[in-house]
């Protein structure tokens, strides 16, 4: 049955239905875009770096919270100044030494992406700040947004979201800052 209704549809229509399928998905399920196994990001997942540039005004990375902790608590958990590691310009805390040795391995696998910046306002061509509790993990990835109402809006259209802000991350981050 599933064969032969495969083999009417095009290549084309099965991608789109797969993308609505996954959108439905994440709109339907926030919850689940959140979930974090306890054994951090889904390993293969594509990671680039983002030049260095990390959002930390004050010298402090994402606003002292630990970007593993993400990962393993599944929530935003602020770091212990006394715990920390210099990278691409910027301290990072974190919760443990193992969240500090994790990191350190493998540090695309926990920074976030555009920089710690918001992702929406990177989507919309904007460098702006970032609430540390406004978070998705998406495809293994830590994406942070403005406020909650923020992420409600960038979720909305998710994939484009993305698409739009990986497009523009070369622009933006070279922008001060939005306050």
């Amino acid at each position: 049955m599933v064969a032969p209704l495969a083999a009417m549809l095009s290549a084309p229509t099965l991608s789109l239905a797969a993308c609505v399928l996954g959108i439905t998905f994440a709109v339907v399920t926030p919850m689940a875009i959140e979930a974090a196994s306890p054994g951090g990001p889904t390993p293969g997942t594509i990671a680039t770096s983002h030049t260095g540039l990390v959002n930390a005004p004050d010298g402090i990375a994402i606003k002292g919270y630990d970007p593993v902790a993400y990962f393993t608590e599944g929530q935003p958990v602020l770091g212990d100044p006394q715990i920390q590691a210099e990278l691409d310009g910027a301290t990072w805390q974190f919760t443990t030494p193992e969240h500090r040795s994790a990191f350190l391995a493998h540090p695309t696998r926990y920074e976030p992406e555009y920089g710690g910046f918001c992702a929406y306002g990177a989507s919309k061509g904007l460098k702006t700040d970032i609430d540390p509790a406004a978070f998705s993990i998406i495809g293994g990835r830590l994406y942070l947004n403005a406020n909650i109402d923020v992420r409600a809006k960038w979720r909305n259209n998710l994939l484009s979201a993305i698409a739009k802000a990986d497009r523009n991350w070369a622009g933006v981050k070279d922008q001060p800052l939005l306050r």
